[in-house]
């Protein structure tokens, strides 16, 4: 296969992740104390990718300078809107980006191990002007396919149906579909093509590790599952069952960490502090004897007081609910 260019959405606002995402953009939300656009950038290289875009809204700032900083295997660039211009608008609005060859386009909230391989070449052979990777996943079943693959709708309903992954490979003439400098969802464009019966097709994936980390509890989820698997879904995740520690971090004598544990950069724990399936972000303060479990900690907060099942930021605080995604 030919390498391609890849973009990733991620010009969103990112509710569903506040107060978190009050200090950055969802696309740089840490895992495991690396943000989100690096292993994604990962995934699309090591499928092929030679290049790669990201569109920036929301703190955009903090984007343009994490990718200058970054040390990516592929050249990777930012294209900041003035105004949120919906996940087809965002496509458009990189027109001058992409070739004449297919190319692809994931969410910028999802961390996923998919064959991105097969998708692209399977599209290339179907004369598809899309292919949009499916799974059974209950939570986001609402994309009705027939028996041949097409897709006919994403309105859900009765009968068997299938979640969108975020992750597509497109055809550029698809761009013509799609107004410019005008907000508009993808799936709006995809309805139209469908509605002039244009193929826009599914593959559809089981077995292959994907996550989505756009909601506070989905994202606490995914880092308490990998401290638990026996094998890494995604090369460089870390699944052994130890704490995730920066080396630049500082813990007080007579502390404890248990179970899944990460915490980032500049972080200072004082003495007798106790941390407990709970991911702590950059230049975090724990007083002494403080114990935080089940917990987000977001950039800068200064924790004076024990907390339990919450994500807090220096902007407010909110209850996780574990039946929440």
């Amino acid at each position: 296969m030919k390498p391609f260019k890849a973009m990733i959405l991620a010009a969103g606002l990112a509710t569903r992740l506040r107060p978190l995402t009050h200090s950055r953009p969802k696309v740089l939300i840490p895992v495991q104390n690396r943000p989100l656009l690096y292993w994604l950038v990962e995934f699309l290289y090591s499928a092929g990718a030679k290049e790669v875009i990201v569109n920036g809204y929301h703190l955009s700032d903090k984007l343009v300078d994490s990718v200058k900083k970054g040390a990516f295997p592929i050249p990777v660039h930012v294209r900041v809107e003035e105004v949120l211009l919906g996940t087809g608008g965002g496509i458009r609005n990189v027109a001058d980006f992409w070739d004449e060859h297919p190319f692809v386009v994931v969410n910028g909230d999802i961390l996923t191990s998919i064959d991105l391989k097969e998708v692209w070449l399977k599209h290339k052979n179907s004369g598809a002007m899309a292919t949009l990777v499916l799974k059974d996943e209950p939570r986001f079943n609402r994309v009705e396919v027939d028996e041949n693959g097409r897709i006919l709708s994403f309105t859900g309903g009765p009968g068997k149906h299938l979640a969108f992954t975020g992750i597509q490979v497109l055809n550029p003439e698809i761009l013509a579909a799609i107004p410019t400098h005008v907000p508009m969802s993808i799936i709006d464009c995809y309805l139209q093509l469908i509605s002039e019966s244009k193929k826009v097709m599914a593959h559809i994936v089981k077995n292959q590790y994907w996550r989505e980390l756009g909601s506070l509890e989905g994202y606490l989820q995914v880092h308490q599952e990998l401290f638990n698997l026996a094998k890494t879904p995604l090369q460089g995740l870390q699944t052994s069952k130890n704490p995730i520690v920066h080396e630049s971090a500082r813990l007080g004598c007579q502390g404890r960490l248990e179970g899944m544990v990460c915490i980032g950069q500049e972080c200072e724990l004082d003495t007798d502090v106790v941390i407990e399936e709970s991911v702590i972000w950059d230049q975090v303060r724990v007083g002494t004897g403080c114990t935080i479990r089940n917990s987000i900690v977001g950039d800068g907060v200064v924790v004076t007081e024990s907390l339990a099942g919450v994500a807090i930021g220096t902007e407010g605080r909110v209850e996780l609910n574990p039946g929440r995604e």
